[in-house]
């Protein structure tokens, strides 16, 4: 017992063989599927838990009640001025979406020990999968995949419909536009922007000198006011709009009520 506290190496099988229970009911709890346990079950579970220190106490009482109401956004990607710019309008726009339903949320710009405590649930946004598949084995709590794409249905997806993108700027330009973009997203998500719209240019803050000449769409308000492209005819088809914010929380509320959906895949 000791050694475990000491290294911190308690497991969800140790947590159950304490409790007398499988690994699968105490799952069930940690998820907060109520339904498949007595209130009995539960009760040791979470005294299991707590005696292990498998989790804080704190977290172990949210789960006692059933809801933290702690929402993290994971934003590890966005080191970049215009990547920040582009953060910063994701947060104050969800960050009031979330106050007006009484839910807190927490920025979270790397997650080096990758485990979360008290949580509701995980907003990554711009994660490559590799990062999100390990965050997701590690925590007990839905995962929202925000401008990136996970090649596995399981998780709730949200990001650009670019095909729309794509007609707004031939309605506008014919045929003469270049796609440009804040490099927001991760590599499978920027493959599939691709894919719809041709060669797209993804900008940092050093890239700027290679915008290509002519017309310019974009989705990203950052770029609409850089001197730097004054002199271009631009188009912007909002990313960041309060139909994507209502998305997002559409998506979390599916996912903690674990509600069974035609897809999971949302494209706005």
């Amino acid at each position: 017992m000791e050694e475990n506290k000491e290294n911190n190496k308690v497991t969800i099988k140790e947590v159950a063989e304490r409790a007398g229970v499988s690994v699968t009911t105490v799952s069930f709890i940690l998820n907060g599927i109520t339904d498949k346990c007595s209130a009995a079950t539960r009760q040791k579970v979470l005294h299991a838990i707590n005696i292990l220190d498998y989790r804080p106490s704190r977290v172990a009482r949210c789960f006692a009640r059933g809801k933290s109401d702690n929402i993290i956004l994971l934003a590890d990607k966005h080191k970049t001025v215009l990547q920040q710019a582009e953060s910063f309008c994701l947060v104050r726009m969800l960050g009031k979406a979330l106050e007006r339903h009484k839910l807190n949320l927490t920025i979270r710009t790397h997650l080096g020990a990758i485990y979360v405590d008290s949580a509701d649930a995980i907003i990554c946004a711009g994660t490559e999968e590799e990062t999100f598949r390990k965050i997701a084995a590690e925590n007990f709590v839905p995962l929202i995949a925000v401008d990136s794409r996970i090649h596995d249905e399981l998780f709730f997806q949200v990001f650009q419909d670019f095909e729309a993108v794509m007609k707004a700027g031939q309605e506008r330009f014919g045929g003469d536009f270049r796609v440009v973009l804040v490099d927001m997203y991760s590599e499978s998500c920027k493959k599939e922007i691709r894919e719809v719209c041709g060669e797209v240019t993804f900008l940092s803050d050093h890239g700027l000198g290679k915008v290509p000449k002519g017309n310019i769409v974009t989705v990203n308000e950052s770029l609409m006011s850089l001197p730097e492209l004054a002199d271009r005819e631009k188009l912007l088809v909002p990313a960041i709009t309060e139909k994507r914010i209502d998305a997002i929380l559409d998506c979390y509320n599916k996912a903690v009520k674990r509600e069974t959906v035609a897809s999971h895949v949302v494209r706005i």
